[in-house]
């Protein structure tokens, strides 16, 4: 019996004294520990923002307008002019804007059937995004034509220009501008600068063409060649990692000695042999570049998963697993493989800035025509006091790849249960 008094419940604390909160997933536990490493989250944000720049580098950098209003008639010039390429970029990085949401909304649905609701919002943002892009391939022509909308901006009633309202690829007029140092560079040194503006923050090239530009659309090749290469080969080396980890015997044994050959494969050189064999109306070489390194680097990926698949295996959840009656596809996709991924991030963050400067390095070769920093590179070797040329791709490349090096020791850090902060 008792006494009518309420009975007061002492509320469950964790050994360290702090409150017992509801259970918290992996993801969030290893986000929690990567936001209390301010080095991380700086890297994290430079990243973000060096992405953002390079998929709307149109709307910063760029003679065609994003509103035209000739005649009393308006029209959105921009937007005809992008690229099909371009639009699929955009909706990668609003889809993954938007994966926290997703998750949300799919976790009700997925814990009902078990599933992981991480790996459904992925599944249904690819899937999405493989739709836009089949879309847009298939039924949308980009505009080709040249408008002459700088050389005709004083007929307009109103032009909204990108920022930096210059062509990224100069033509004879744009010679009058070429080889000028930084424009702010005249309100530090008046006396032996021009008159101080931002018309080229960071000053233009041998033939006219703005510096700013020029990083902008070499970051979208960095990042292209980073973030599609590295994702080929972790898809690659995920798969195989878990069928070698998880069957063991004689499928471990092949799978170990196909990936002991591709190690063996110089990649520099394979990619230096295919650019100039595969002729450019085929494949352009950035793509040759992405899918020699997809194809050739996922054997690290592949060898971590397999070392975590062993391990793994034999944990108490996948034998009851088994004994339930689990299929194998279900046992590896849902339990199995993401249990697999926290050391797949490290590597791939670190793999991001070794891609980036394998692709700096060949551009620097002229092996990759398209707008690179290896380019800038070689343009400022050959004209060194041109300072301003090989300079600012040089910081950017430092910055790109130390970012990444320092996301990759952050989430190392935060998944490793030792160095819990």
């Amino acid at each position: 019996m008792t006494d009518g008094r309420t009975t007061r419940q002492t509320p469950q604390v964790t050994p360290g004294g702090e409150p017992l909160g509801p259970p918290r997933s992996y993801g969030s536990i290893v986000w929690g520990q990567l936001k209390k490493r301010p080095s991380a989250m700086a890297s994290l944000g430079f990243i973000v923002l060096l992405a953002l720049s390079a998929v709307l580098a149109p709307f910063i950098g760029g003679e065609v307008p994003i509103r035209w209003v000739e005649d009393g008639e308006a029209s959105w010039p921009i937007f005809r002019h992008l690229t099909n390429g371009e639009y699929v970029a955009m909706a990668a990085l609003l889809l993954g804007a938007l994966l926290p949401i997703t998750i949300r909304l799919v976790r009700p649905g997925a814990e009902r059937i078990g599933a992981g609701p991480v790996l459904r919002a992925l599944a249904i943002s690819a899937a999405v995004l493989a739709l836009v892009a089949g879309l847009l391939f298939g039924l949308r022509e980009p505009e080709r034509s040249y408008g002459f909308y700088l050389e005709r901006a004083d007929e307009a009633e109103s032009a909204w220009f990108p920022l930096i309202a210059y062509p990224e690829n100069p033509g004879y007029a744009q010679l009058e501008d070429k080889e000028q140092p930084p424009s702010w560079l005249g309100w530090l040194f008046p006396d032996a600068c021009p008159p101080g503006s931002w018309d080229h923050p960071l000053g233009t090239g041998r033939i006219g063409d703005d510096i700013f530009i020029r990083i902008l659309y070499g970051a979208r090749t960095a990042l292209t060649i980073g973030f599609v290469a590295v994702g080929i080969s972790l898809a690659i080396g995920v798969l195989l990692g878990a069928v070698s980890g998880n069957f063991g015997g004689w499928v471990d044994l092949v799978l170990m000695r196909v990936a002991e050959v591709v190690m063996s494969i110089p990649r520099l050189i394979l990619i230096i042999i295919m650019v100039t064999v595969i002729p450019q109306r085929w494949i352009p070489p950035i793509w040759t570049v992405v899918v020699v390194l997809g194809l050739t680097g996922w054997t690290g990926t592949y060898r971590l998963m397999r070392a975590e698949l062993l391990r793994i295996r034999g944990e108490d959840y996948m034998t009851a697993a088994r004994a339930l009656g689990v299929r194998t596809g279900r046992l590896l996709v849902r339990h199995a493989i993401p249990n697999g991924l926290a050391p797949i991030l490290v590597g791939a963050t670190f793999g991001i800035a070794g891609a980036v400067f394998l692709e700096v390095t060949l551009a620097f070769l002229g092996l990759v025509q398209t707008p690179s920093w290896g380019m800038m590179l070689n343009d400022g070797r050959q004209h060194l006091e041109y300072w301003w040329v090989w300079g600012t791709s040089g910081v950017a490349i430092f910055l790109t790849v130390f970012a990444y090096n320092l996301l990759g020791e952050g989430i190392r850090d935060a998944v490793d249960p030792r160095l819990r902060i």
